[in-house]
């Protein structure tokens, strides 16, 4: 046992942030929530997302309050499991839990994880093991990516493309979110197409 392990403190709590970008969140990302939520509680259980420095109105068209009013209309996520906060480093505080007894659960696809090195601060998540807080570590739990749907990028650019006519555009959404709400859809119709012509 290491020294650093006889220091570290127990956290009480969990907080599991599920991060991306989310331009816009699809079925595929609901499922990875909801097999979340059903793994953790839902009353642990927060989107990730904010909009970087570097966005481009391209590749990053919706705003985070824009992004989180899909998240609920979309798939009935509440609007406070969504957060606006770094998806690799999230402020505990925006949860309402206390970082001093809240574990930090990371979340992200075999490709995003990939990208963060572990060691010391970043841990594996491991089922039923202690976690130390917020302030002493993070863990990082693989998902796999959820295949069979259309990536945001094919559906911005479907949504986009002129030749397709209203009814196709529906389709696309039907499939890109697996059910239709006429208003949602019509802000993202409009949304996606502002400037176009």
């Amino acid at each position: 046992m290491k020294y650093a392990q006889l220091t570290e403190d127990i956290a009480k709590d969990v907080a599991v942030f599920y991060g991306g970008r989310f331009q816009p969140m699809h079925k595929g990302h609901h499922k990875v929530y909801m097999d979340l939520v059903e793994q953790f509680g839902s009353a642990n259980v927060f989107i990730a997302t904010t909009v970087s420095k570097t966005a481009t109105p391209e590749r990053d068209p919706f705003s985070f309050e824009e992004k989180r009013m899909i998240m609920n209309d979309m798939f009935n996520i509440p609007l406070d499991k969504v957060v606006q906060t770094q998806p690799y480093r999230p402020d505990v505080s925006l949860t309402r839990k206390d970082p001093k007894n809240t574990a930090v659960v990371l979340v992200f696809s075999a490709k995003d994880a990939g990208r963060l090195k572990r060691g010391g601060f970043l841990r594996d998540y491991e089922p039923g093991a202690e976690m130390v807080p917020s302030d002493q570590g993070a863990y990082i739990l693989e998902v796999g990516i959820q295949e069979g749907g259309m990536s945001a990028t094919d559906f911005r650019n479907a949504m986009k493309n002129a030749s397709l006519n209203d009814n196709q555009k529906m389709m696309v959404f039907r499939e890109f979110f697996g059910t239709i709400e006429p208003n949602t859809y019509e802000f993202i119709r409009d949304k996606l197409n502002a400037g176009t012509s």
